[in-house]
């Protein structure tokens, strides 16, 4: 797999634009925006790292975790996702244009990712599935063709993406998790996969995601990571590091703290990037005035074979980007 097949780069660019625009629509009173401690790990000490678009990141002096401070508010950030251009270009445009690429090469890898997963912890129970973020509802439905569930059911606070949902035949709960009861829905296994990095507080995201859980069962989420190669390569140059969506960057070290904090337990951390040095070519190349640092140019010189060998290297050691986590209520 390559960014282009999942990400093409002109589409991309105009979400990406739009997204800069909606900058200075919604978030140009800093009176809206509020001081936070570290997502992770809750320090308040920090270092300031960067600013982009007027967006603040700073990097826990304890965890490592980058993270925008201060951020927007949780109410203001929920109106822009409901009415900002970008959240709805990528509902219209770009996420139905790359549907059926993502659907071979994210979703259903994803689902049997999940399986081998699930194949792990074998003493649980695994009737209900419960995805939060359910989107448009392709792993929803991917997860009924797989059949290993016998309720599939999807949170979704989006009106028309809940719509979508409900036109394939899914129940689904029209509200953040962070407002869903538990008496609402149980589950054996929740999924949120891209979510945490967008949260306001992602404490309380995984504490909701937990409540939703029987005794025993388990959250399955990706996310990116700062402890990835191009995140730490290009660092404020990364397209992934975007505001006003993406707003933690948590550590690996972050996430084990964190996961402690929601009163889940860690059962694996595993990062099987694909991308990492894909992404860290195309940015080169399309920026000749940037100059790589040394050895991640000699890495980029050497055979297609030797590479291979550093991505996966990279995923054997929790160093990419693209970050799979696994706990148990």
């Amino acid at each position: 797999m390559k960014e282009k097949d999942i990400r093409p780069r002109q589409v991309f660019d105009e979400y990406l634009a739009l997204s800069v625009e909606d900058i200075h629509t919604y978030f140009d009173d800093p009176a809206m925006f509020v001081e936070v401690a570290c997502p992770a790990c809750a320090d308040m000490g920090y270092h300031p790292s960067f600013e982009k678009y007027g967006f603040h990141y700073v990097v826990c002096a304890r965890c490592g975790t980058l993270y925008a401070n201060p951020r927007p508010s949780a109410a203001l950030l929920e109106a822009y996702y409901a009415e900002g251009k970008a959240p709805q270009f990528w509902n219209d445009h770009f996420f139905r244009s790359t549907a059926h690429v993502r659907r071979e090469k994210i979703f259903i890898p994803r689902a049997r990712r999940l399986g081998e997963l699930m194949a792990e912890v074998p003493e649980a129970r695994y009737e209900t599935l419960v995805d939060i973020g359910a989107g448009f509802g392709i792993f929803l439905d991917v997860m009924r063709e797989q059949g290993m569930f016998q309720q599939v059911i999807g949170i979704e606070p989006n009106p028309y993406l809940a719509e979508t949902c409900r036109q394939k035949g899914f129940a689904i709960i029209e509200k953040p998790v962070e407002g869903v009861a538990e008496a609402e829905v149980r589950a054996d296994v929740a999924t949120c996969f891209e979510v945490l990095e967008h949260v306001f507080d992602p404490l309380g995201f995984l504490q909701a995601g937990r409540r939703i859980l029987r005794p025993g069962g388990l959250l399955v989420f990706t996310t990116l990571t700062i402890s990835g190669f191009d995140l730490q390569v290009l660092w404020e140059r990364a397209r992934g590091i975007h505001p006003p969506h993406h707003l933690n960057f948590i550590s690996v070290d972050g996430f084990r703290r964190l996961l402690r904090r929601s009163g889940l337990e860690l059962i694996r951390l595993l990062t099987p990037g694909e991308l990492d040095l894909d992404i860290v070519r195309n940015y080169a190349a399309e920026h000749p005035e940037y100059e790589l640092p040394r050895f991640v140019g000699e890495i980029l010189s050497r055979p297609a074979e030797a590479q291979a060998d550093f991505q996966a290297f990279l995923r054997c050691h929790l160093l990419s980007s693209h970050l799979w986590g696994v706990a148990r209520a």
